[in-house]
């Protein structure tokens, strides 16, 4: 599986590139799964709403089925547990999108924070990539956020070091 961090400030434009960058995959014929991690304290359920109450009683997994959407929600130890999760059900051709999560060994890529001129999150010596439509940063591709193509390809062509 391919998988990337996708960072930057927030209204970077975060999500909006890893809608387009689906978008593109899925046209090709790729399975792509998105990961969106928060900081905040976020509750899929409310506390007392069924799906909560089986995770709490212990149960290994809650399924919420909306209309024509499932919603699998497990508990976690931490984002390694994720990982190995992720590895476990996912193929070589899969891609992973992760929003707001970064971990060792996977490769990031910064969405620049256009309006407001801020210093990028990532240190140049941990970006894959960045995009935007200023400068790049010193030995790491720069692309702009409406070259899709590009990115994609970056990110098909890409190997860790």
């Amino acid at each position: 599986m391919k998988i990337f961090s996708i960072v930057g400030w927030s209204g970077s434009g975060k999500t909006l590139l890893i809608t387009r960058l689906i978008g593109h995959f899925k046209a090709r014929g790729r399975r792509v799964i998105a990961v969106k991690s928060t900081h905040a304290g976020y509750g899929v359920q409310p506390d007392g709403k069924d799906t909560a109450r089986f995770l709490q009683a212990g149960a290994e997994e809650a399924y919420l089925l909306a209309g024509k959407e499932l919603l699998r929600m497990t508990c976690l130890a931490g984002p390694d547990e994720l990982l190995a999760e992720l590895g476990s059900r996912l193929g070589q051709d899969d891609i992973v999108l992760m929003e707001g999560l970064t971990r060792p060994g996977i490769p990031i890529i910064e969405v620049e924070s256009p309006q407001d001129g801020k210093a990028l999150k990532t240190g140049p010596g941990e970006l894959a990539a960045r995009v935007g439509i200023s400068g790049g940063a010193a030995g790491r591709p720069r692309f702009h956020p409406d070259r899709i193509t590009d990115i994609a390809a970056f990110m098909e062509e890409h190997h860790e070091h």
